[in-house]
């Protein structure tokens, strides 16, 4: 059974899109592992390696300015994680997820509007 960690990032503690997403995963048949509010990058990352994840998705929703040097962070660090085939996907406003995009780190970026069938199938609003 593959494994998705997720929770929101940073001082973030909104995590309504973080649970819709464990949800839609674990009707499709994924273990979930909710890590919480206001997880650090570190916090993040030690729990995708002791639960063994297959995708790590995580949740930001306050200051753009604040959350794009949050995110440079995680990926700079989660980058080792990801050369070893774990997926990453990130929940946010819309211009997070902008930001998020412009990183190019993550497989897959949601702003909130997308319907469960587009989650589930692996399309984001870009596409």
């Amino acid at each position: 059974m593959k494994t998705v960690v997720a929770g929101a990032l940073g001082e973030c503690v909104h995590v309504a899109g973080v649970m819709n997403f464990l949800r839609l995963a674990e009707t499709a048949g994924w273990r979930t592992v909710f890590l919480g509010t206001a997880v650090s990058v570190e916090e993040v990352l030690d729990a995708a390696r002791r639960e063994q994840a297959d995708m790590v998705g995580v949740s930001y929703r306050l200051t753009p300015e604040t959350g794009e040097r949050l995110l440079a962070e995680f990926a700079e660090e989660a980058d080792e994680l990801r050369a070893a085939g774990v997926r990453f996907a990130f929940g946010g406003t819309p211009p997070m997820a902008g930001r998020a995009r412009a990183i190019g780190f993550f497989e897959r970026v949601f702003e909130g509007g997308e319907p469960a069938e587009a989650v589930m199938e692996g399309k984001d609003n870009e596409q």
